[in-house]
């Protein structure tokens, strides 16, 4: 009887001990659990945040350590994802958080969206760690010689991913897509690359295209290579390959030409690239306009009546090189156009006298005051120019960047239109661009109603008094 009270004493004894010890492994579980001192969102350059998974870390609903963080995708599921071969696969961190124990986690989000939750990223905020690593979805390389000279077409134009360009090579960054939803106006157009790389996971060349008709760039941009078709492939047996340098050797364009031939290593036909007949031997009009049209917007030229554009025995097959030379400094003046807030269209506007003062609002549109001296968008005569730097040189020019109408008076108040610039459009340096202004009806309230004149305003005149062609989108 002693026995088994003893035996059932010690049992009980131990049992309680047992629940006693489960209890305070419990609470301590609890209080082992770590918690978010910070959170925040991300707000460095997005496309510094591109990651890949190191496998090493799982992805968690809430930081791996906190309490109720479940798992999101395995170690297991991270590792196959580090070695993925889709871009679809790529990463994006956009928020971090740090633990009371100092831990740093990141979220992530999947490009496709299939996965999203936080990884441990290491015990600093300053750089990737734990189970993410920077990682570069793209590599831009250098255009080969053929690609450089090379015309294509899109050899599946309309709406399938194989017919678009995108802005960003598809899916190497997050949530930036096609340019274009349709290519199938532009099935017969003619592109030009201009940059090129391939995809990290896919290993595929994609290059960026650029429509040859300057007028429409909307479907500019990257498109896989293999979806283009190249329309100028060299033929050896017919054509030689032109290579236009500067005078330091560099290769500013290059073309291939046909030469007359129907065989490789051929004699070149007579008057095909030099007119042999011209007292000295200079480019027949058509190589000539060719080599011009080449050259369209560098702001470089070739003089074909040179000795050092010469070569004798030209053959199919053959590279023919030539040079160029820099052109001389010009400037470019604009024409200003006016949108008034009354008005739905644009109107282009004159040069009024000095001195000019006007009626009332109506008769006050459409001139401005002379501009005085100033600084003019200056550059290598012929080479082109992009909206964006026409747009910047009239912001920040002193005088352009205001340009101000003759003066007239309402119920005893003084007023006049005030225009700043709003677009401009492209062109080459040493003819007049085309910009837009936007125009205000402003009360004078300086004794200054003019356009800071001087004595001599409109002879130097960055402002265009010559009529110039209506810019045909506002884009």
């Amino acid at each position: 009887m002693q026995s088994s009270l003893k035996k059932s004493l010690y049992l009980g004894l131990a049992a309680l001990s047992f629940a006693s010890v489960a209890a305070v492994s419990t609470t301590a579980s609890a209080k082992s659990a770590a918690k978010v001192t910070s959170d925040k969102v991300l707000t460095t350059d997005a496309t510094k945040r591109n990651v890949n998974l190191t496998g090493t870390n799982a992805i968690y609903s809430k930081p791996g350590t906190v309490k109720g963080a479940k798992v999101v995708a395995t170690t297991t599921t991270a590792k196959n994802l580090n070695k993925s071969t889709t871009s679809r696969e790529n990463f994006r961190a956009y928020r971090v958080a740090k633990t009371n124990r100092g831990s740093i986690y990141y979220k992530v989000v999947s490009y496709n969206k299939a996965y999203r939750g936080w990884v441990y990223g290491g015990k600093s905020d300053t750089a990737f760690a734990g189970g993410l690593t920077s990682y570069d979805t793209f590599k831009e390389g250098t255009l080969t010689a053929d690609q450089k000279s090379g015309t294509y077409k899109l050899a599946n134009p309309g709406k399938t991913e194989a017919g678009l360009t995108y802005k960003q090579p598809a899916w190497t960054q997050y949530k930036i897509g096609k340019t274009i939803a349709d290519t199938t106006a532009y099935k017969d157009a003619t592109f030009s690359v201009d940059k090129v790389g391939t995809r990290t996971r896919e290993g595929d060349t994609w290059v960026h295209v650029v429509n040859q008709n300057t007028a429409d760039t909307k479907a500019d941009g990257w498109i896989r290579l293999s979806n283009l078709t190249q329309t100028n492939a060299f033929n050896a047996a017919s054509q030689v390959k032109v290579n236009i340098n500067n005078l330091k050797g560099e290769t500013l364009k290059s073309f291939n030409y046909n030469v007359g031939t129907t065989a490789t290593n051929t004699d070149a036909k007579n008057n095909t690239v030099y007119d042999t007949t011209a007292k000295p031997t200079k480019f027949t009009d058509d190589f000539a306009a060719t080599v011009k049209n080449a050259l369209a917007g560098t702001g470089y030229k070739v003089d074909g009546d040179n000795a050092l554009n010469h070569v004798a025995n030209l053959k199919s097959g053959s590279t023919l090189t030539i040079y160029a030379t820099e052109g001389t400094q010009q400037p470019s003046t604009v024409s200003v156009f006016a949108q008034y807030p009354d008005a739905a269209g644009i109107s282009q506007v004159s040069v009024a006298a000095p001195d000019a003062t006007a009626t009332n609002a109506d008769t006050a549109k459409n001139q401005i005051l002379p501009v005085s001296k100033t600084s003019l968008f200056t550059g290598v005569e012929g080479k082109a120019f992009t909206a964006t730097e026409a747009l910047a040189y009239l912001n920040g020019n002193a005088q352009l960047k205001q340009l101000k109408s003759p003066v007239w008076t309402e119920n005893s108040v003084q007023y006049q239109w005030v225009l700043t610039p709003s677009q401009a459009f492209a062109g080459q340096y040493g003819t007049p661009f085309s910009a837009i202004y936007t125009a205000k009806k402003t009360a004078v309230t300086s004794t200054n109603t003019g356009n800071d004149n001087d004595s001599n305003p409109i002879a130097n005149s960055a402002v265009s008094i010559q009529p110039a062609a209506t810019p045909k989108t506002q884009s």
